[in-house]
């Protein structure tokens, strides 16, 4: 930073504060027919948002929605939406938190990899699979590194993929056409898929640990009626949508390996 940039920044830095603050009491005063309600999603959301969105944009036919997908917490911060759904921790300061039920994950491949390439029991043998997963530092990373957990016991799965999807949906898809397996595929994504016979667990029982999922809003924001309201019913209905998956799941294999998945 040159020193006249440092002499100014504290100037600009209320600047922006204040025209942000600008911003929300003109979006408070907003009529019906002109509310935008700008909200990010997770890639993992993509088959049940849509039909949310319609069921409340029905009920309120004059608001107008950006999905936003996939989240940038710095991009929130810096007021490009007004909610954001997060999994897992994210450093967020001066927000409102609502809990939006958990992100659970199953480790999964399809019968027919499996049938190719034989049973996937242990962490230690993904080594020998093609691993999908969406879980890299960064976007350009091809370096994936993340826990495996079984009964109080932990190993760190790394590997270094040749092919890889920043996009959750890309993941899913590889998986389905048997290209490789997922260790750590979100439930709320892929039940249907389980129940219908076109992917399977594997890894006997290891799986990622479980993360709190929430719906993030600025507190200047929550002051906004019709963005508070939005967002309650939404953190609602992904919570609802959670635990229904959750029973799903527990009818498909039982209820101890749903408990598994959440310890």
């Amino acid at each position: 930073m040159t020193r006249d940039a440092r002499n100014i920044l504290d100037a600009a830095l209320r600047i922006r504060e204040e025209r942000a603050r600008i911003a929300n009491y003109c979006r408070s005063l907003q009529g019906e027919d002109t509310i935008l309600i700008r909200m990010m999603i997770g890639n993992s959301q993509m088959r049940f948002a849509p039909d949310f969105i319609a069921e409340y944009a029905q009920m309120y036919p004059t608001i107008r929605f950006n999905m936003i997908s996939p989240p940038d917490v710095e991009e929130f911060k810096a007021g490009k939406a007004d909610l954001i759904n997060l999994s897992g921790q994210a450093a967020l300061t001066d927000c409102v938190e609502l809990p939006r039920g958990k992100m659970i994950f199953v480790p999964v491949a399809s019968p027919a990899y499996l049938e190719r390439h034989g049973a996937v029991e242990h962490p230690s043998e993904l080594a020998h699979h093609r691993v999908f997963s969406t879980l890299y530092p960064h976007r350009f990373d091809f370096v994936v590194r993340y826990p495996l957990v079984k009964n109080g016991l932990t190993m760190t799965f790394s590997a270094i993929e040749t092919i890889r999807f920043s996009n959750v949906i890309m993941t899913h898809q590889a998986v389905l056409n048997g290209a490789g397996i997922a260790p750590c595929m979100p439930l709320a994504l892929c039940i249907d898929d389980l129940e219908a016979g076109r992917l399977v667990p594997i890894l006997n029982g290891w799986h990622r640990p479980v993360h709190t999922s929430v719906l993030a809003c600025k507190k200047e924001d929550w002051k906004i009626r019709h963005i508070r309201l939005f967002a309650t019913w939404w953190a609602q209905k992904l919570s609802a949508h959670e635990r229904s998956c959750e029973k799903r799941l527990v009818d498909l294999f039982g209820r101890s390996f749903l408990t598994n998945l959440t310890h």
